[in-house]
């Protein structure tokens, strides 16, 4: 069985720059993917924000015509209500139940 040559110093040098480009690879494509995911994050958060928005406007015409501050007030109001507390307490319960 013969012995397997050693790497000389520059072949080994060459193996760690080879890493280290690898490296340098692995953390771009890395950040690359969290910049998409973030991307993502934002358009999904952007499009339920746009549609609840839209759901508010048709329930209520009138906010349309409203202040951002009239129709927090509203919201705050309507959601305090008996009615909105129920459902919301009922939900959360739902919701840890699954």
């Amino acid at each position: 069985m013969t012995k397997p040559r050693e790497k000389t110093r520059e072949e080994l040098q060459a193996e760690i720059e080879d890493g280290k480009k690898k490296i340098r690879q692995f953390e771009n494509r890395e950040k690359m993917l969290r910049q998409k995911l973030s991307k993502e994050e934002r358009r999904t958060r952007s499009h339920r924000l746009i549609v609840r928005g839209a759901v508010f406007e048709s329930v209520v015409p009138e906010a349309k015509n409203m202040t951002d501050e009239e129709a927090t007030a509203l919201l705050r109001l309507a959601l305090t209500s008996q009615p909105a507390r129920e459902f919301l307490r009922k939900r959360a319960e739902a919701g840890n139940a699954e």
